[in-house]
């Protein structure tokens, strides 16, 4: 998020290890983290399957890391509050998160490009970097 009130809203994948995996998580952030950005909103992962606990949960961490290192402010955010803020419901499908951004931002943005990016507007509409 960015003191012109923009938002960079990406879904990367990161492929390889786990090590190769926070290493990237960790360079994104660092490349990003100039002085007109005011902070990161990160999703938290999914721990319903171990999938993520054995692979989300570190990225996460080193994204934590990457913004305390920085200086960032950060905030992670539960999916279903994104839902809720971008649709009104709490279990909001993938398409709906898409008509809700093309609605807000007049674009046509990915399934995940989509939650990224109100990611980033539950933080600035609530205030969480002010």
């Amino acid at each position: 998020m960015y003191l012109d009130g923009g938002l960079d809203a990406q879904a990367l994948r990161f492929e390889g290890n786990i090590g190769s995996r926070t290493v990237g998580v960790h360079g994104l952030i660092k490349h990003f983290a100039g002085p007109d950005c005011i902070g990161v909103c990160i999703e938290e992962p999914f721990s319903g399957q171990f999938s993520s606990v054995k692979a989300l949960f570190p990225m996460l961490g080193a994204a934590v890391l990457a913004c305390e290192l920085a200086g960032l402010p950060w905030s992670a955010v539960h999916l279903s509050k994104l839902k809720i803020h971008a649709t009104g419901k709490g279990n909001a499908k993938k398409p709906e998160m898409q008509a809700a951004a093309k609605a807000r931002w007049g674009k046509d943005l990915g399934e995940d490009e989509a939650d990224a990016a109100w990611a980033g507007a539950y933080a600035m509409d609530c205030g969480l970097f002010s």
